[in-house]
Parts: structure tokens; C-alpha cells; sequence
């Protein structure tokens, strides 16, 4: 049986077309859905991997979200909202740093198909550090 895993998974831009905090009151319910997304999602669920959903959707959004992942019939845990928004912003990514294993990390770029390892250059603290 294979290791479960959190799977924390973005919304605009990665599950359905990126759509704007200041339209998706009025675009989220029509926002084209990435193929295979549901499909993917789903299965990671029935495996018994937790999934949690994390958007910088604000809580004025969170009905309209909720609305939309009922209509496509998305499985997940939890939503959590008001991740930091990047967009139009100095910033050009996240880096998530936790007491917790991060085993996976993968950049979302278009198409939802199976994981695949690959050997990639990566940061991460120095553990032959004299602060210890």
C-alpha cells in the first residue's frame, strides 16, 4: 500500500481557469475546469490521501467557491482561503518551510496527468550548521 500524503492543491489557475478574486463572484460558477483535474483529484481521495484545497480566495468568496466544487462533484477535506495572493505583486513564488516532511512538491503548469520523479536542484537548511 502506497505512503498517504496531504495533497494541498491550489483552485484558480490550477483546478480551473485562473480567475480573479475581484470577478469570481461573478465567473467562478462558469470557470472552465483543467481536464483530468476532478478526475485526478478524486483519485488521490479514494486512495485516502487528505486534500486539502488552499486559494487566495478571501472569505467573501468562500459560498461561491463551495458552490463550485459541489457542481463538479470535486472530493476534498478542507478549504482553507486567504493564502498570501502573488499576483501583481514583487513576489514570484511560495516556499513552504515545515517540521513535517514536505515529500512532493509540484508546479502546476497545465495538464493534471501521473507524477513522475525527477532529480531537481532544491534549497534547503544546512544541516552541518554550527547553530545547532
Amino acid at each position: 500500500m502506497k505512503n498517504k500524503l496531504v495533497y494541498i492543491i491550489d483552485l484558480d489557475g490550477t483546478v480551473w481557469e485562473d480567475i480573479p478574486n475581484e470577478v469570481a463572484h461573478n465567473k467562478t460558477a462558469t470557470a472552465k475546469v483543467f481536464d483530468n483535474a476532478i478526475e485526478w483529484i478524486n483519485k488521490k481521495y479514494d486512495e485516502g490521501n487528505y486534500i486539502c484545497l488552499f486559494t487566495a480566495r478571501t472569505e467573501a468568496l468562500k459560498k461561491v467557491t463551495e458552490d463550485k466544487l459541489n457542481s463538479i462533484g470535486l472530493k476534498y477535506h478542507q478549504l482553507m482561503l486567504n493564502k498570501p495572493r502573488l499576483r501583481h505583486t514583487e513576489f514570484e513564488g511560495y516556499h513552504y518551510i515545515d517540521n513535517c516532511a514536505v515529500l512532493k512538491s509540484s508546479r502546476f503548469d497545465g495538464v493534471w496527468t501521473d507524477l513522475v520523479e525527477k532529480n531537481i536542484k532544491i534549497t534547503v537548511f544546512d544541516d552541518d550548521s554550527d547553530m545547532k
